[in-house]
């Protein structure tokens, strides 16, 4: 599965221009095949910001639907519409693919853990990813990781893990997050690669 992320960075009053233009671009994107969402950076980097993440199954229809989208008038008339009055600045689209998991798309909030990570040592971060997996079986909590394909940084993995609503988050983190087994997998994890960025996102559309 690949998936491309866009982010706004909305200027200051812009917010609700921001929110009607990510609408309409994930109306496009779903007419041409995508499977959408629109997320809130609710706390951690870059917070504020709005994400908008497309999923499709391959590369392939990735690209065929961004040459398809590039030819449509209503993305034609979103992308003069934020030339001539601009309401946020736009990093992306930058493509990643999912390793392993997968997330359960009717859940609202997400924690999103980047790490910088050695290509050499994806095969013990997939052990301790596995670990995680067999620790959380029971948990209403899934999880998924991702590598970058096209993006401004490719030595990185991303795990997110997903939860049904910022409720079930907090008591995620307290009963999963604290406790000595899974502490004990982050202290591993860290000898083979580096946190530096953590978000939550909620969706909002």
């Amino acid at each position: 599965m690949f998936i491309s992320r866009r982010i706004a960075k909305p200027h200051p009053g812009k917010m609700d221009v921001v929110m009607e233009r990510t609408h309409r671009l994930a109306g496009i994107l779903s007419r041409h095949g995508a499977k959408t969402r629109i997320s809130r950076v609710v706390a951690g980097e870059g917070a504020g910001d709005i994400h908008v993440y497309a999923q499709y199954d391959t590369m392939a229809a990735g690209t065929g639907a961004n040459v398809a989208m590039m030819n449509d008038p209503a993305f034609k008339q979103l992308m003069s519409d934020r030339q001539n009055n601009p309401a946020a600045d736009i990093i992306g689209p930058e493509v990643f693919r999912s390793i392993w998991g997968a997330m359960t798309p009717t859940d609202t909030v997400r924690m999103q853990r980047t790490y910088a990570l050695q290509r050499s040592n994806m095969k013990a971060a997939i052990g301790m990813l596995e670990e995680i997996g067999t620790l959380v079986k029971d948990d209403p909590v899934s999880i998924m990781a991702g590598i970058p394909v096209v993006a401004s940084r490719m030595d990185t993995m991303t795990v997110v893990y997903s939860f049904a609503d910022m409720h079930a988050f907090g008591e995620g983190v307290d009963r999963i997050g604290m406790s000595a087994e899974f502490q004990d997998i982050v202290t591993r994890a860290d000898e083979i690669g580096t946190l530096f960025e953590s978000r939550v996102v909620q969706a909002v559309g």
